[in-house]
């Protein structure tokens, strides 16, 4: 019988779960909400995810924001959960379980995922972009996703775009995920509209029935998601571009930054990179799990 595991993507609103096998097959899934707001809430929602589905399986697999050491299972920071701090996460985390547990970043889960079985399967390196509320991901080299020296590699959100404007201290307008983020371009088209509860879903259906202010909109986003892609290949080189995250399900996503990668490289034909592939992510929304599974499998 194949080995089993419990595979965790810990995120704000759900803790997303499943039982996968060493082949990356998805077995059972399900949820639980998450109430991540403290250490206290974040185990006792763990221990929700316990007694849902038992013991049958010989490890854990987490993935989760903040700068996570995977080989020391230790968690720097944890993003959005401002609590968390030079924290033993694994260790915590595995108490609850009984069992080996690993754990890594969400970005980086998405980037080995793609590189394991996904849309960079077949190149030895490459990078995925994860456009959420922020953007997330990481970067391939060799086949494997780099961490650099503290395990913050491949935070490609604070790719920096603006480079007075980060100096006087104004983070959010002078990087790449100020420009780029569904967080970012969202609230443009409800601004443009007047609408107080826009969201992506508007966006795009506006731009696709032509709507002036989505196209002006979606034009600029495509602006500046090729331009930090150039950023990017110019300091990497990498023959392809995975997008992934809950924009990319929209087909357009791909399409519009692709186009504009190709109309840089054709106003700029002496660049000394090559312009490398955009494709769209294989995994959508179970990247995350599939990732913390392949890093699981390397460390146990």
């Amino acid at each position: 019988m194949a080995s089993r595991y419990l595979v965790l993507d810990i995120g704000g609103t759900f803790i997303k779960y499943a039982i996968m096998d060493e082949d990356g097959a998805f077995i059972e899934q399900g949820k639980v909400p998450a109430n991540t707001s403290s250490e206290q809430h974040m185990l006792a929602s763990l221990e929700d995810v316990h007694v849902a589905v038992g013991d049958d399986y010989e490890g854990v697999a987490i993935s989760m924001p903040g700068r996570i050491d995977t080989a020391r299972g230790w968690a720097y920071t944890g993003g959005a959960f401002t609590w968390l701090h030079d924290y033993p996460a694994a260790e915590k985390y595995g108490a609850i379980f009984g069992k080996p547990t690993t754990i890594a970043n969400d970005g980086k889960c998405a980037a080995i995922a793609e590189s394991w079985s996904g849309a960079l399967a077949d190149v030895d390196s490459g990078a995925v972009l994860v456009l959420g509320t922020g953007v997330g991901g990481g970067i391939v080299l060799d086949g494997k996703v780099w961490m650099g020296c503290s395990g913050g590699a491949g935070e490609l959100s604070w790719l920096v775009c603006d480079y007075p404007a980060i100096h006087e201290g104004h983070a959010g307008s002078a990087i790449w995920a100020g420009k780029i983020a569904a967080g970012a371009i969202v609230p443009k088209y409800g601004l443009a509209k007047g609408l107080a509860n826009a969201d992506g879903i508007m966006l795009f259906d506006a731009y696709e029935a032509g709507d002036p202010d989505a196209k002006e909109i979606m034009d600029d986003y495509a602006v500046w998601a090729s331009s930090g892609i150039i950023t990017l290949q110019a300091v990497l080189d990498l023959p392809r571009y995975a997008i992934g995250g809950g924009i990319s399900a929209r087909p357009e996503t791909t399409t519009l930054i692709r186009d504009a990668v190709d109309r840089l490289f054709e106003m700029h034909p002496y660049l000394p990179f090559s312009k490398p592939e955009i494709v769209t992510c294989k995994y959508g929304n179970e990247a995350n799990l599939i990732g913390a599974l392949a890093f699981h499998l390397e460390q146990v």
